[in-house]
């Protein structure tokens, strides 16, 4: 008797080896079909772990005053949602889940923050920008509200001048460090707004006690007026010659100007030989 119970665990023992080893072979294909063959249909995990979040009024009604932990509750769904997602896949419950949290919790800052850096890479931009306006609504003495939205009309919508903005707003702020208002400075200069980048430079010259801001805005002050210097010799070439330079060298050719300028910066100056315009490379 026992040796025929001796068979069988052996003979259990064997079978659940091999239903094991072809359970882990069938998972190890599946993983190589999925990531290397290309699977007709193809569902995000995040569909699955999608959270539902309520209206903010629903949301604060459902609370029944706990406002803070009905914020809490959904920042762990939020965490859960991105943080175990898919990578591949579309969280398509971002912003309302950010505008939910930050409806409960209007002076929850890193909400703020975190929605500001995380839903323009997915795709929610314009959300981006009004989570931003609230936070400087509900947060207005935080630097980070106005200098994170800049980044999103940076970065995503290619708005230099309200990017400017943004951080002229952010800099004039308690505790914005002193680097910010350079970003003013540069971000009115890409708009090829020059005149207003080129007195932000000399205020902040004048005014910082922070010596690597001084030296930059030293800099660029000087990059500009080199700018300056060249706007004015095509100028001056345009009115003598009927038409702009091929090329900057040309400036030198014809003794407009005895030799061409170098940046502080060490960013290169073009010029677009069919319009004119000065422009700054890398």
């Amino acid at each position: 008797m026992s040796s025929e119970k001796s068979f069988f665990q052996r003979y259990f023992l064997i079978l659940l080896i091999v239903v094991m080893a072809v359970t882990y072979l069938a998972q190890l294909r599946y993983d190589v079909w999925m990531y290397f063959g290309s699977p007709k249909i193809k569902v995000s995990y995040n569909e699955y772990i999608e959270p539902q979040p309520l209206s903010p009024a629903m949301a604060k009604a459902s609370s029944f005053g706990a406002n803070e932990f009905m914020a809490d509750y959904y920042w762990l769904q939020f965490i859960q949602y991105y943080g175990g997602g898919d990578p591949y896949g579309k969280y398509r419950k971002l912003a309302e889940i950010f505008n939910t949290i930050t409806d409960l919790s209007p002076k929850f800052s890193q909400a703020y923050q975190t929605g500001l850096l995380i839903l323009p890479a997915e795709g929610f931009v314009d959300q981006a920008i009004a989570l931003g306006e609230k936070g400087q609504r509900n947060l207005p003495n935080d630097w980070e509200m106005p200098y994170y939205t800049g980044l999103v009309y940076h970065i995503y919508k290619k708005d230099y001048t309200k990017a400017a903005e943004e951080f002229a707003q952010a800099a004039a702020l308690p505790d914005a460090p002193p680097i910010t208002k350079l970003f003013v400075g540069i971000y009115y200069n890409k708009a090829n707004d020059r005149d207003t980048a080129y007195t932000i430079f000399q205020v902040i010259y004048e005014t910082s006690q922070d010596s690597y801001v001084k030296e930059r805005a030293s800099k660029y002050v000087g990059h500009l007026e080199r700018v300056f210097q060249l706007e004015d010799a095509v100028k001056t070439f345009h009115d003598r010659y009927g038409r702009y330079p091929d090329n900057l060298d040309e400036l030198v050719t014809k003794k407009i100007i005895d030799k061409l300028p170098v940046s502080p910066l060490s960013i290169s100056y073009t010029l677009d030989s069919a319009t004119g315009v000065i422009g700054e490379g890398k």
